[in-house]
């Protein structure tokens, strides 16, 4: 009998210090917007991260929350 090889996928792997990102968003008026995957320096991930934790639906109801109390 023939030997079987094993397929093997290759996983893609981000350099030393870097990540891959995609991002898929949804506008006001419907839209989806795809940006399709990019290797970015973890400190930029990390700032952007920030950011939007920062501008999140929860921080704003946490924030107005607290207004109130």
């Amino acid at each position: 009998m023939g030997e079987r090889r094993a397929r093997s996928k290759s996983i893609r792997v981000p350099r030393h210090g870097y990540a891959f990102v995609s991002v898929t968003a949804r506008d006001a008026n419907g839209f989806v917007h795809h940006f399709d995957e990019i290797e970015t320096p973890l400190g930029a991930l990390h700032e952007a991260v920030a950011v939007m934790q920062l501008k999140s639906v929860a921080m704003e109801t946490a924030h107005r929350d607290a207004q109130g109390a």
